[in-house]
């Protein structure tokens, strides 16, 4: 009796191993950062990849983002005073908004410089520069003071802008961002600036309403110019005239809300935003900080690789879950077999020796199910693919995963 109860008890401490557990999530997770990285995505740990796989919300930043982050100067109006030509003013509006800029990072501010220097302006040293966080610009030049900005600003300084208000909101009508410019609390004129979408911006938004998410951007731009850019590629959410502090609580507003939240963005200001997130996706052509603080790393710059980081994750967290229905099916069905179940009926017991077996094929189910993620293609190659091939395939809801 003694040595009967040893055989039983000898068989399901073999058969009870847990390496199917310890391999089913393990093993997903290592397929599954190795499937994205084929596909130009980097998870930096598996919080990401689980995070990501419950994404509600997806914001992106409209500049450098959205949009290339090279915008050019689109017009210059300058104020009619009646003593000057109106190329002569428009031109002194730029030389003054350039002397601001001149010492300015900010793709808004190099886009004047680059108009400038095109004129033919001479384009001095401010004898003092300070960036104020949103795209504005306050300098000092030869006594006088210049102001840069958009409106909120000229309203904080008490700079009256209503002689041009009207043109202004028809310039950010047409997606433009307007940038006043004002010399000792007197308004001078306004500079029009025009960033262009990347290539496939709208495609990556249409692709994400495909997946059932939300998807919201987030600027620093009035909400005129940042309802365009939104129009222009449909995007549902608008979160405009947001300082870059601000971002991160914007964020957080969201997760208030119980959503996971997903931001991308590339700039050096967008660390908070990003650590914030559930899922800080950082561009890989973005700067050293954002790509340190982002949970995931977007290789290139085209943004349908979101979608790709997304799906590549569902079906990784997929894959987990089957592997751990496997492993633990298993050892549900498998130990009251191991302790006699069938004995008293068939009088059959399990051997040790079987008991292995069983133990291993148990192993080598979770391995072999999780190796099935090598034939796992995102939505976007599996099309581009049957381009390739000749066929031209709808659209449609990504199926998103190995079966």
């Amino acid at each position: 009796m003694f040595g009967f109860a040893l055989l039983l008890s000898v068989t399901v401490l073999v058969i009870s191993c847990p390496c199917a557990v310890g391999l089913a999530t393990p093993s997903a997770i290592m397929a599954g950062t190795g499937k994205a990285a084929e596909h130009g995505v980097l998870f930096k740990n598996a919080e990401a990849i689980e995070n990501a796989s419950k994404l509600r919300v997806i914001i992106f930043d409209k500049t450098g983002t959205l949009t290339k982050g090279q915008p050019s100067v689109t017009d210059v109006v300058a104020m009619d005073d009646g003593r000057r030509t109106a190329d002569d003013g428009r031109w002194s509006v730029l030389r003054l908004a350039a002397i601001a800029e001149k010492n300015s990072e900010h793709p808004l501010g190099e886009a004047i410089m680059r108009e400038a220097q095109a004129r033919g302006l001479d384009i001095p040293e401010a004898k003092s520069f300070n960036a104020i966080p949103g795209h504005d610009v306050e300098a000092r030049y030869q006594g006088r003071q210049i102001l840069l900005g958009n409106r909120k600003l000229m309203r904080e300084r008490g700079v009256g802008i209503a002689r041009l208000l009207t043109q202004a909101e028809a310039l950010e009508q047409d997606g433009k961002t307007v940038m006043f410019v004002a010399v000792d609390g007197q308004l001078l004129g306004l500079i029009a600036v025009a960033d262009t979408l990347k290539e496939y911006s709208a495609e990556a938004i249409q692709r994400l309403h495909h997946l059932g998410l939300e998807v919201a951007m987030i600027t620093g731009d009035n909400r005129r110019t940042a309802g365009a850019i939104a129009r222009q590629v449909g995007i549902d959410r608008v979160l405009a005239e947001v300082l870059p502090q601000d971002k991160a609580e914007e964020v957080r507003k969201l997760q208030a809300q119980g959503l996971k939240v997903a931001i991308v963005r590339d700039g050096v200001n967008d660390a908070p935003a990003l650590a914030q997130a559930d899922v800080g996706m950082a561009i890989g052509s973005g700067t050293d900080i954002a790509k340190e603080t982002g949970h995931v790393i977007l290789i290139k710059e085209d943004l349908r690789d979101v979608v790709v980081a997304i799906e590549v994750a569902k079906a990784t967290m997929r894959k987990v879950k089957q592997n751990l229905f496997w492993a633990f099916a298993y050892n549900t069905l498998s130990i009251p077999i191991g302790a006699g179940l069938l004995y008293p009926v068939f009088k059959l017991v399990v051997s040790p020796e079987w008991a292995a077996f069983l133990m291993a094929i148990s192993s080598l189910t979770v391995t072999l199910n999780t190796l099935l993620m090598r034939g796992f293609v995102p939505s976007l190659r599996r099309e581009e693919r049957q381009r390739e091939a000749g066929t031209q395939p709808l659209l449609t809801a990504p199926a998103g995963g190995v079966r």
